[in-house]
């Protein structure tokens, strides 16, 4: 069992490691793959960037152009062309920052104008990084230009500054021809802007086409990363669930075999009559059902080791030397005492309740491993023997006293219990002359058929075992046990008849006023008194109920009247069916506070057209002989007249072991208190 519980341990602790690693995998291939999209992503932005880089570059050499044409045509003095000139330098500048950008990488911040009340402009931070040493041709192939657009705008200003001079000094010949140099310069420029705002319009395109592969190259290596990624969770998923699987069948396994054998200990140890205990010398570990049964005050072995860590607390002191307690043994425990002296029989006497029970008591010790062991200490309660041994001494020395005492008593009781029926039927005949009287004749009939019954088998049993035990005796073949196993017989046999007797009284015993009673122990009596008949005709009585008491309050004379009038009902009709299954259910149980009582017979049933006429009186479908009519009449106005109840009858189906039977079925129902 320890091997098993080990093994299954490190198959748990095994499944935990494993489930732990591919998780922590499962997380790191994740992060792996989220690394791997981000740097895409990163790409496509750093795209983006550059493209957008373009846009301003594209942008800036058109408002340069204007401002170009400007500076010739509209600024007509010094201070007008100075502000429209610093204004072109900047942008030169701002697009010589951007190739730099785009050369070495970096942060571009461009101010955009909204023109919005309150928001004058916003702020673009474009971050474009360098991922490679190519080199830009883009600002190889624009920064030459640059410098070019920067020579021609020193010219033109030069030449527009010595117009100026020409036209203050009214020297209108120069004027013209410088005017002429300058038309002439103006109309080679838009070549110029046309080449640069293409190399531009390049950066846009080659970024733009750059950009849709560089998108499509990226999507497809998403589609890779994350189909590589399912199909390793997929994998490790997979190899999880099956070494998972694997384990879980072990352990399931180990847990069933584990489970068997605690059972199967468990069942071993409960299925001892004797109290057996286990302990490892200091306090108790466990023990069988026996020793709670025996102990009435504890529910569970639980309970009982919460206030005992010892069954030798137990142990009383009658001054026998066979008889062990607790205390020192000559330095040895009392157990101990016990194992060492396996040879000799040692004894212990224990309380249950007010009676003094007596045991034998074995220990023995059991090393479970180099340092722990238990002891298992076994207790057989020879109670009944010693007192069969005290009754043997009795019966050998008054054995033919209590045969004649037994015999006059017996004589008595046939004598006197026909006078006792005829008494009771008397006093039942004052409360109603006439269907009282008739009723208790009726049940009187009914009784001494039961009486003959149940008295032929014992008495016949007596007759036959006195007569064996006599002979043997007088030819000398006798052995003590068989004499010994005669006198039980005639003494059981003499308790029945006792307990006949009483059951019958109690039948004709008048109820003087109300008392509250148990339904069940009134059913169990009345089966007791018809059971014989009931053998008698091969039909069998089941009893069932929902719980150990029902109480009421009544007579319990007149229901046990009643109950035997159905049942005598039901017997007469089953014993003239040809049916090798016959029976009668009683079933019994509590609805809200009223207590039900439904018996049930297989006989088929009552007629429909009689059915409703069962509890008039004088009513019979029997023979004048076998039946007066009143039975069942004087059964209804007993449960609803005198005990506040119903009493009604129907024809039902029923189960009894999953097999359908049809017949009728009394209810009766009476107050729950």
């Amino acid at each position: 069992m320890k091997s098993t519980s080990s093994k299954t341990l490190y198959q748990l602790i095994l499944l935990l490691i494993t489930f732990t690693i591919s998780i922590l995998l499962l997380v790191y291939l994740h992060l792996v793959f989220l690394d791997l999209v981000k740097n895409l992503d990163e790409k496509t932005q750093n795209m983006k960037a550059k493209i957008q880089i373009g846009e301003y570059l594209v942008q800036d050499i058109h408002k340069i152009r204007s401002d170009f044409y400007e500076l010739a045509t509209t600024a007509t003095n010094f201070k007008s062309r100075q502000i429209v000139q610093n204004r072109i330098n900047k942008r030169i500048n701002t697009i010589k920052h951007s190739l730099e950008v785009l050369q070495k990488g970096g942060t571009l911040k461009r101010v955009i104008r909204l023109n919005i009340v309150g928001h004058d402009d916003t702020k673009k931070i474009i971050i474009y990084k360098k991922n490679d040493d190519s080199i830009s041709l883009e600002s190889i192939d624009l920064l030459p230009k640059l410098i070019q657009l920067e020579n021609m705008i020193k010219k033109v200003v030069s030449l527009l500054k010595k117009q100026d001079e020409n036209r203050l000094n009214l020297n209108g010949e120069e004027f013209m021809k410088i005017n002429k140099e300058i038309k002439r310069f103006y109309k080679k420029t838009p070549s110029f802007f046309i080449r640069i705002t293409e190399n531009a319009n390049r950066l846009l395109y080659e970024g733009s086409k750059e950009l849709i592969t560089l998108k499509k190259t990226i999507q497809s290596q998403k589609k890779q990363y994350t189909n590589l990624e399912l199909f390793l969770i997929f994998g490790t998923l997979l190899f999880v669930f099956v070494l998972g699987f694997i384990i879980a069948m072990q352990i399931n396994k180990n847990a069933k075999k584990l489970e068997r054998q605690e059972k199967s200990t468990r069942g071993i140890l409960d299925a001892q009559e004797n109290i057996v205990v286990v302990s490892n010398g200091e306090y108790m570990i466990d023990a069988n059902k026996a020793l709670v049964d025996f102990f009435d005050d504890y529910s569970s072995f639980k309970e009982f080791s919460r206030k005992h860590i010892c069954i030798c607390d137990f142990f009383e002191n009658i001054n026998n030397e066979e008889y062990i307690i607790d205390k020192d043994y000559d330095g040895l425990k009392w157990f101990e005492y016990i194992i060492k002296n396996s040879n000799k029989v040692h004894k212990v006497a224990m309380y249950k309740g007010e009676e003094l029970n007596q045991f034998t008591i074995n220990a023995t010790k059991k090393y479970l491993d180099n340092n722990t062991f238990i002891v298992i200490v076994t207790l057989n309660n020879i109670s009944k023997v010693i007192s069969i041994q005290k009754k043997l001494k009795q019966l050998n020395d008054n054995l033919e006293d209590i045969v004649d005492e037994k015999t006059i008593e017996l004589k008595r009781l046939n004598e006197t219990l026909e006078q006792k029926i005829k008494i009771e039927v008397e006093k039942n005949r004052e409360k109603d002359k006439t269907l009282i009287q008739q009723s208790r004749f009726a049940a009187m009939g009914e009784m001494i058929a039961n009486i003959a019954h149940q008295w032929r088998q014992p008495l016949s049993a007596i007759s036959s075992t006195s007569t064996a035990m006599k002979l043997q005796m007088q030819l000398n073949l006798a052995s003590k046990e068989d004499i010994i196993k005669s006198y039980d017989s005639i003494f059981k046999y003499v308790d029945f008849l006792n307990t006949t007797i009483e059951d019958f009284r109690n039948f004709f015993k008048k109820d003087k006023e109300k008392v509250e009673f148990d339904i069940l122990e009134t059913i169990q009596n009345s089966i007791s008194i018809t059971n014989a008949s009931y053998k008698d005709n091969g039909i069998d009585i089941i009893l069932e109920f929902s719980q150990d008491e029902f109480k009421t309050k009544g007579f319990p004379s007149e229901l046990s009247q009643v109950i035997l009038n159905i049942l005598n009902n039901s017997k007469d009709v089953l014993q003239n069916i040809q049916d090798e299954n016959k029976l009668v259910l009683i079933d019994v149980y509590k609805k809200e506070n009223q207590n039900i009582i439904k018996i049930y017979d297989n006989a088929g049933g009552i007629k429909e057209n009689i059915l409703p006429k069962i509890f008039d009186p004088y009513f019979t479908t029997k023979h004048k002989a076998q039946g007066t009519g009143i039975g069942l009449y004087m059964s209804k106005e007993i449960i609803e007249k005198n005990m506040e109840g119903s009493l009604s009858a129907k024809n039902s189906t029923f189960f009894v072991k999953d097999k359908k039977e049809f017949g009728a079925c009394f209810t009766i129902k009476l107050p729950n208190i």
